[in-house]
């Protein structure tokens, strides 16, 4: 007769895990202790979540989800053991390729906006695993490079969700191999569970401590930790991932920077202290102060992806040439100066950085250069358009091409449309916790621009309308007084966005140009003067992205005698 209960009782679980709401409820308040042992490759975790029930019904029960490689110890709501089923449910948001999700039925059903503390522990191992990447074709090696996480020995490096879910979470599944369907669920649940506060404790046992090290993204908790724990306090957001780290690091601490790196890479990681505090006025005539302290932690070996979350860089040392530790640089001062919950403001300044950089030390030339990397996915991406503009918009996007490579355009055309100086001061005024509106960011560099960017922000930021598509339509020169020359070109944008991009017309030893704007489906015309008939004309440096770059040149007849 136990046994029937037993079966009957399992059988209404796991039906209640087919029909339990992963979306219902908001992560607000994690309390977890972790202890991380690197010789048995060891992760263990214990304390409170709390969850809110966002829905408009009562909620019979609360879903959690942590990688599959991890065990649910037990679940209680006070002191109270309650029913729970733990099961694997396949998803690619863990490196595993699955996480394991435990269905929790509470005391009494959870009224709208009412919360309930989940007492909880779970633990296992966390080893090098990259078997998300592998079922779908990624070579081994490969997919190591950009699945790193794990606890060793040897190294011990845990990025948070969308590589490892060492911490609960709950979500619906998703697939590598349905387009960008990983990204969008994760970016969907952190935008969801924004503002919620963690407490976090990472221990080493003391037989593991053994002059290691432990490093995390989050800010020093006030609270004192227990012996061999270190504690942070973080508030999860859209550009929140907590990570941590436990090494034989040595300590290179700047006032600005602490690079954590390996034994006998003193030298490399001089170095790249050396560059970022190079750079630092330069970012600070930019973007102001830095907000935060950087992190720099070296990654064992060259073959690895480079990370970063806010403050934190994961990345190799020495990595040979000094444009790759500029723009890496860059990058980190990017993120320490601006801070942002939305990605394009927050990723989109950073790697802006990267670009004035590149153009500060090697050109305009190689700067522009360096926007192709994004250029022509655009322009790949392009060719599907968007269902919805408004829904893939950079306000909304889940795609790190967008938030990335589009963004970095917006920022340089921004820059074309308005100034340094007005733009730099937009956004050394810009502050997050006053931003509550869409439309902040626009208005605070119009107000230093003193300029429209009405038609900007609505073709490239609020809505996803494509790129434009410009080509020369004629280019007729004309001798006028003085011996000149009048150049008379004629722009087409057979896209769909509006942009101001420069026109210029070649003549021997140079060229000359100058900025139209051009509506989608119409017409606008240059007029350039020249001490000689030009060669060619060209639509577009490089410096918006487009379509087709194939029809941006034509070649100049002279005029007729």
């Amino acid at each position: 007769m136990k046994f029937i209960r037993s079966i009957l009782v399992l059988f209404v679980l796991s039906a209640a895990a087919f029909g339990a709401d992963r979306n219902a409820l908001t992560f607000t308040q994690y309390n977890l202790k972790t202890t991380v042992t690197p010789t048995s490759q060891g992760f263990e975790a214990e304390g409170t979540v709390t969850l809110r029930n966002d829905s408009a019904t009562p909620q019979k029960w609360a879903v959690l989800q942590v990688s599959s490689s991890l065990e649910w110890r037990y679940v209680r709501v006070g002191s109270e053991e309650v029913q729970f089923i733990a099961q694997p449910y396949t998803t690619d948001i863990d490196h595993t390729g699955a996480v394991s999700e435990v269905t929790v039925t509470l005391p009494k059903p959870l009224e709208p906006k009412q919360s309930v503390t989940l007492n909880i522990a779970y633990g296992g191992t966390i080893a090098l695993d990259a078997k998300r990447l592998t079922r779908v074709g990624t070579p081994d090696a490969d997919a190591t490079r950009s699945d790193w996480d794990q606890v060793s020995n040897d190294f011990t490096a845990v990025r948070g969700l969308g590589f490892v879910a060492w911490y609960p979470v709950v979500m619906e599944a998703a697939s590598l191999s349905d387009g960008n369907a990983v990204f969008s669920t994760i970016g969907q649940w952190r935008s969801r569970n924004r503002g919620a506060e963690m407490h976090l404790a990472i221990c080493l046992p003391a037989k593991e401590a053994g002059g290691r090290m432990i490093v995390a993204n989050g800010t020093e908790s006030q609270a004192k930790p227990d012996e061999g724990c270190k504690a942070y306090d973080y508030r999860l957001g859209p550009m929140t991932v907590p990570a941590f780290v436990v090494g034989n690091f040595q300590e290179l601490k700047r006032p600005v920077l602490t690079v954590y790196h390996e034994q006998g890479h003193t030298t490399a990681a001089q170095d790249y202290a050396a560059e970022f505090e190079r750079l630092q006025p330069f970012a600070a005539g930019w973007f102001g102060a830095p907000k935060e302290h950087a992190m720099y932690v070296e990654l064992t070996g060259r073959a690895v992806t480079p990370y970063e979350t806010g403050a934190l860089m994961f990345a190799p040392l020495g990595q040979g040439e000094r444009m790759a530790t500029d723009l890496s640089a860059a990058y980190q001062l990017g993120q320490v100066s601006v801070q942002s919950f939305r990605p394009w403001i927050d990723y989109g300044t950073a790697h802006f950085l990267q670009f004035l950089v590149v153009e500060r030390e090697m050109g305009r030339a190689n700067a522009l250069a360096y926007l192709q990397q994004y250029a022509r996915p655009l322009a790949t991406a392009d060719k599907d358009p968007a269902k919805d503009p408004a829904a893939q918009s950079l306000i909304n996007t889940d795609d790190e091409l967008l938030y990335r490579g589009k963004s970095l355009f917006v920022w340089s055309m921004l820059r074309d449309l308005v100034g340094d100086e007005a733009l730099s001061a937009a956004v050394q005024s810009y502050r997050p916790e006053d931003d509550h509106d869409a439309s902040y960011m626009q208005k605070l560099i119009e107000s230093h621009a003193h300029k429209d960017l009405e038609w900007f922000f609505d073709d490239w930021v609020y809505r996803d309308r494509g790129l434009p598509d410009f080509h020369i339509v004629s280019a007729y020169p004309r001798q006028i007084l003085g011996g000149q020359y009048l150049v008379t070109i004629t722009v087409e944008n057979l896209g769909s966005a509006a942009a101001e991009v420069p026109v210029s017309a070649q003549v021997n030893g140079g060229e000359k140009s100058v900025r139209i704007f051009v509506k989608p489906g119409e017409k606008a015309t240059a007029r350039i003067n020249t001490q000689q008939v030009p060669t060619s004309v060209t639509v577009n440096d490089g410096s918006v992205p487009e379509r087709d770059m194939t029809n941006n040149k034509m070649e100049v007849k002279p005029p007729a005698q």
